[in-house]
């Protein structure tokens, strides 16, 4: 959906490419991600924030799930869903932040999905799969506390973890409302879809993460694709260049949602 991250795949052995082109409303929404890019470094972690984040991402995945007949589509393009069911995919892998990815899977009837998740927690796919929700100690998503909470901080952390399975329940309604349109009433619901994922893929360090209950179908791969091998980690001569300015180097990342660039000039 973001242009500027549409080239980042990070794919070399991969031949077959496929990038549906950014629906016209959702490319029309990305004019604001200034606005929006800014907001989320003063945004207060808390359950009316959460709504009005959730509000703009409802809109966001739909668009792009749905498409739009003014140009290529997604779920609606069928020229595009014969083409992936001749391929005859023995597994699919998506990203559960929207449900979209799963559903095409359901419905090209791939045998086996894995889902994943580029946070490290996810309260709707931990319930969906059917693992325990424990908000007395382990922090959720929007928690700016740690796994000693005192009473309140417990309370807060229970009512924000069922607001958020809430929210992106929405996220996944509307989706699944798509694909029931196009294939019928009996698509199953999106609770189902992720219960059948073979896996569950967490961006999670289990060195640095909270302790959990998890199910053995949930893994951790945080840190998966770093390279040990220094001849394989070659910098760019720019960087190689400012790292080497001092004895240590600190280099600190907050993903692609929270880009420093719309970093306010205060911080």
């Amino acid at each position: 959906m973001d242009p500027e991250e549409s080239h980042k795949t990070g794919l070399k052995l991969t031949k077959k490419i496929i990038k549906p082109p950014i629906v016209a409303r959702v490319h029309e929404m990305m004019k604001y991600k200034l606005d929006m890019m800014s907001k989320m470094w003063t945004m207060q972690p808390s359950v009316s924030s959460l709504i009005q984040v959730a509000q703009n991402m409802t809109a966001l995945f739909v668009y792009q799930c749905e498409g739009n007949k003014s140009i290529q589509e997604l779920v609606n393009d069928d020229a595009l869903l014969r083409r992936l069911a001749n391929e005859k995919f023995d597994v699919g892998i998506s990203e559960a932040v929207g449900i979209c990815g799963l559903g095409l899977f359901e419905a090209l009837k791939i045998p086996s999905s894995i889902a994943t998740f580029s946070s490290t927690y996810a309260d709707v796919l931990s319930k969906s799969i059917g693992e325990p929700a424990a908000p007395s100690y382990v922090p959720g998503g929007m928690a700016t506390y740690g796994d000693r909470m005192n009473f309140l901080e417990r309370a807060r952390n229970a009512v924000e973890g069922v607001m958020g399975q809430k929210i992106f329940g929405i996220i996944f309604s509307k989706e699944i409302e798509i694909f029931r349109a196009k294939f019928g009433s009996q698509f199953r619901d999106y609770g189902d879809i992720i219960a059948d994922a073979s896996y569950v893929f967490t961006n999670s360090n289990p060195y640095l993460d909270f302790p959990r209950p998890m199910l053995h179908k949930t893994v951790s791969i945080g840190g998966v694709a770093v390279q040990v091998d220094p001849k394989k980690n070659v910098l760019p001569k720019e960087w190689h260049s400012i790292l080497n300015e001092r004895n240590t180097t600190v280099l600190v990342s907050f993903g692609s949602a929270t880009k420093s660039i719309y970093m306010p000039d205060e911080y």
